[in-house]
């Protein structure tokens, strides 16, 4: 039996399926169930009471197989208030979380039909180690900036939680 929440996410590194996860366990806690897939899994949006829908940024731009999800279920997700989670910065400096929200509105700005619950940008995580092909080979290339960028990990757990619960509220007001 399927859980009446949906966490849909995409990631590259699984930071954000960590963030996911951690959003279906604050969920659970307010006595609300939820399933967590990643977006290539999800089949139907059919008969959720709720859905919640995760991408990390790179380079400005959410992944390619969020964009793909959001295509496959236009429909279902026009009739949808989803909430959305964004991972974008990996400095904690309010004008990286700003530039984070003005590229995620661009994003989402080719789906005029999506009217979000709500979007919320969290601190992400920036480790060289855990990149999958091509963006690792590209850490070769000589010159490259990116190479240089220190490892950052500034996801507030808390803030996902608070953020999870307000959805636990929201879906079911005595939760």
């Amino acid at each position: 039996m399927q859980s009446s929440v949906l966490i849909a996410y995409s990631t590259r590194s699984g930071s954000t399926a960590e963030v996911a996860q951690a959003i279906a366990a604050a969920l659970q806690d307010a006595g609300v169930p939820a399933e967590v897939l990643p977006v290539a899994q999800v089949n139907s949006l059919a008969g959720r009471e709720a859905v919640i829908l995760g991408a990390p940024l790179y380079v400005g731009r959410f992944p390619k197989e969020f964009h793909q999800f959001l295509r496959l279920h236009h429909e279902a997700l026009h009739g949808m208030h989803p909430w959305l989670f964004v991972l974008g910065p990996t400095r904690n400096q309010p004008k990286d979380f700003e530039g984070s929200r003005s590229q995620a509105e661009k994003q989402l700005s080719h789906y005029p039909w999506l009217h979000p619950a709500d979007l919320h940008i969290f601190g992400g995580r920036w480790n060289t180690q855990n990149l999958p092909f091509p963006f690792s080979l590209m850490l070769r290339i000589p010159g490259n900036p990116l190479g240089k960028v220190p490892a950052e990990d500034i996801r507030n757990w808390e803030e996902i939680r608070e953020w999870s619960r307000g959805i636990a509220r929201r879906i079911r007001p005595a939760a």
